[in-house]
């Protein structure tokens, strides 16, 4: 047993004193595999590094060029809805200056279709009474009457624009002639009641022209307001439709503008 003790006490010695340069030799060996370990690990990070940076770049060309087709087109709808919302801007302003415009149309048309009115029923009305009072004198003066009404007949004889002035004169004289004499017949009374019916006659066409003229000029502005009116609904409608256009247009843009 002494014997085995000591040798393995010799073997101990030897390996003690060959165990620095081992340990040397397995330090390097263990250096040498930790460094081509991390040279491989360090390779695959970097070869993964790579593909990101190629993904990446790809990646970030793409969001470049996508930003910039998404800004230009959100330009180009900025500046088709500026360009929309001037138009309409005008034609609301249009629309507004064409419904005042029509508005005053009428106004003008009231006014003078009133004051054309007016004139018609006086003069419409001094004729009337001047046909009646010439129906009366006729039969009157065929029945060898005088009186008053001679003198209506003297007045419409001296301002009718009808009569020439002889025809005019044998009136004039006629009716003096009643008129200082109460009873019989003039001589001149058939030609003056001839020449008194015409007068009733043409008075009478001219107050039928006059009516004639008065009824077209109501037909007339019967139908200017009603296509005045016309214009001012349309016009009312497309301030409506306008003034809401501009609105929204006014909001799209505001909202575009934001998302640039």
């Amino acid at each position: 047993m002494k014997v085995i003790a000591s040798l393995v006490s010799v073997a101990a010695a030897s390996e003690a004193q060959a165990n620095p340069i081992r340990r040397v030799v397995s330090m390097l060996q263990d250096m040498q595999a930790k460094i081509e370990e991390e040279g491989k690990r360090q390779a695959k990070a970097m070869d993964k590094y790579r593909c990101y940076c190629k993904t990446n770049d790809e990646e970030l060309s793409k969001s470049i060029a996508d930003g910039k087709a998404y800004v230009e087109l959100l330009e180009s709808k900025i500046q088709a809805a500026t360009n929309g919302k001037a138009q309409a801007e005008a034609d609301l302003k249009q629309a507004k200056d064409d419904r005042a415009e029509a508005n005053k149309a009428i106004e003008d048309a009231e006014a003078n279709r009133e004051k054309e009115a007016k004139e018609f029923a006086e003069e419409s009305g001094e004729m009337k009474s001047n046909i009646e009072a010439m129906g009366k004198a006729i039969p009157a003066i065929e029945n060898g009457m005088s009186g008053s009404f001679l003198q209506t007949v003297g007045r419409l004889v001296a301002n009718s624009p009808n009569l020439a002035a002889e025809e005019r004169e044998q009136v004039q004289e006629f009716i003096q002639s009643k008129t200082s004499a109460e009873t019989g017949y003039a001589p001149a009374s058939g030609q003056i009641v001839g020449i008194l019916k015409q007068m009733k006659e043409t008075m009478e066409a001219d107050l039928a022209e006059l009516t004639k003229q008065e009824n077209e000029a109501i037909a007339s502005f019967n139908g200017l307001q009603a296509a005045k009116n016309k214009e001012i609904q349309a016009s009312t409608e497309s301030i409506e439709e306008n003034s809401a256009k501009i609105g929204e247009l006014g909001v799209s843009i505001v909202t575009m503008q934001g998302n640039k």
